[in-house]
């Protein structure tokens, strides 16, 4: 079966139904909190976003925050501190805009 790796995005043949992961290195990082963030483009200055776009972005920058919570976790103490740093700050932001 051919699953897609939850840290680098890779697609690999999984032996299991339960592998998440395409390496050692890959399930290393996922236990340290490192995440895959996708091929992400920044817009033009000029764009326009539509109203399902805006959507979809507030829904991926909680979906971050909620990620980065549960990495801070999960990982070293210099490291979780930003984490957790991170991830207050987006979900600060998002209450702000009263989203």
């Amino acid at each position: 079966m051919i699953k897609r790796c939850e840290i680098c995005g890779r697609e690999f043949k999984a032996q299991r139904s339960t592998a998440r992961y395409c390496s050692a290195t890959c399930r290393s990082r996922a236990a340290r909190g490192y995440a895959y963030t996708g091929e992400l483009q920044a817009p033009a200055p000029s764009a326009s976003m539509t109203d399902d776009e805006v959507l979809e972005v507030l829904q991926r920058a909680h979906v971050a925050a909620s990620d980065l919570s549960r990495a801070s976790m999960l990982t070293s103490s210099p490291l979780c501190l930003k984490l957790r740093r991170v991830a207050k700050k987006i979900e600060d932001a998002l209450r702000g805009e009263g989203l």
